[in-house]
């Protein structure tokens, strides 16, 4: 198989594993009513997914090497479809949850592997790029899954919508069972990455975490807050679908940063505070409490198409700050464990908020939040600049 039909496979993966935050959302107002749940709850359910990458992403980082990448991501789309299966037959919340929990682990999986897999696949000059492609995988799924799972819901419920991750894992694991057997050899050989981060690394994830509360949060609760708002849940569904997918053109654009200007110009490191600056902003006038989603609405897909510059230099700089492809996966772990553990806080954490304090509460802390990644994103930024593009950094 040709490196760029691997990098689509391997992307894939990362979209259908995403798929499964914008499934629960999407399906969030029809679970609810059927099950009994509230918001906070339902908002609990949706960040479950991100619960083993907040808790043991670093260890996964160490620890999947050893199996093997590529049986890594076979393993983990089949378990995203057992646990697809285990949610169509939920009777309660309970089972709800463990069915999450072992889609957890095989979203882990995939956000830990499939980067390693993609800058390998991409060395040189193309690694950026594919870096940034893949920095979309979360909004594009999240999008695919409000969108998917919304119609199909509307025309057979939402046990029966489950079938779709049932499809698409097995799949996607017959792709990558035909994918290249000597490739799959190698990456099973692998030894695992050695030694720990430094603050490089540290500062970037730190960053990324705080980015990720915010957005997660704002995405997973978006189709209730427009359905709120006066529009039908196809409707909130479409538009958190439109929100999402408008950080392709923001990562486009950061991909275009980075090849005209360098990984670590002064270009980049000004996108990467005003991207940050301008989507909290936005926030506060998405999160209003009695708003009118025909405003709320567009004004979410731009904080996306602000935002997503931020997460498509962070994957291009991630190869960077690992100082190197033998601490690719560790470095890929810590980012993980840092994003989910932004992804589950998130949208239990902002549905608190609305339910205290209302959507204008939300908004506030969104804000805070984006404020609060720029100081660390752009020390990072300074720490890389120090380095030539070509030479290994140390984290020791």
């Amino acid at each position: 198989m040709s490196s760029n039909l691997r990098i689509a496979l391997y992307y894939l993966c990362g979209v259908f594993a995403a798929a499964q935050l914008g499934k629960l959302a999407a399906l969030a107002p029809l679970i609810s009513a059927d099950l009994g749940l509230g918001l906070a709850t339902m908002a609990l359910l949706t960040s479950l997914l991100e619960v083993f990458g907040a808790t043991t992403g670093g260890v996964a980082g160490h620890q999947i090497p050893r199996l093997g990448l590529g049986r890594s991501l076979c393993l983990a789309v089949l378990a995203l479809a057992l646990g697809a299966v285990a949610a169509a037959l939920a009777p309660n919340a309970w089972v709800l949850a463990a069915a999450r929990v072992v889609e957890s682990l095989g979203y882990l999986a995939v956000v830990v592997a499939a980067p390693v897999l993609i800058a390998r696949a991409a060395t040189g000059h193309r690694q950026a790029a594919a870096m940034a492609l893949w920095s979309t995988f979360v909004p594009v799924g999240m999008a695919v899954g409000a969108w998917t799972y919304s119609l199909a819901a509307g025309w057979a419920g939402w046990r029966p919508a489950q079938g779709l991750s049932v499809v698409a894992g097995v799949a996607l694991w017959l792709a990558l069972r035909r994918a290249d057997a000597g490739q799959a050899a190698a990456t099973h050989a692998e030894e695992p990455p050695p030694g720990a981060t430094g603050p490089l690394l540290w500062l970037l994830v730190a960053a990324f975490g705080a980015y990720a509360v915010a957005e997660v949060g704002l995405l997973a609760l978006l189709p209730s807050l427009l359905h709120e708002g006066g529009l039908s849940l196809e409707a909130a569904g479409t538009w958190t679908a439109v929100a999402a997918l408008a950080n392709v053109p923001a990562s486009a654009l950061g991909a275009w940063l980075l090849r005209r200007y360098g990984t670590v110009s002064r270009r980049v490191a000004l996108a990467t505070g005003l991207s940050l600056a301008l989507s909290g902003l936005l926030f506060l006038a998405v999160f209003r409490s009695q708003g009118s989603a025909a405003w709320q609405a567009p004004l979410a897909v731009l904080i996306n198409a602000a935002s997503g510059v931020f997460p498509s230099l962070v994957f291009a700089w991630l190869p960077l700050a690992a100082g190197g492809h033998h601490r690719l996966a560790l470095a890929s772990g810590r980012l993980t464990q840092f994003g989910a553990s932004g992804a589950l806080i998130g949208p239990p954490l902002m549905g608190a908020l609305v339910e205290h304090g209302g959507w204008s509460a939300a908004g506030l802390a969104s804000l805070g939040l984006s404020v609060l990644a720029i100081p660390p994103a752009l020390m990072a930024w300074r720490r890389l600049a120090r380095h030539d593009a070509h030479s290994p950094i140390c984290l020791a």
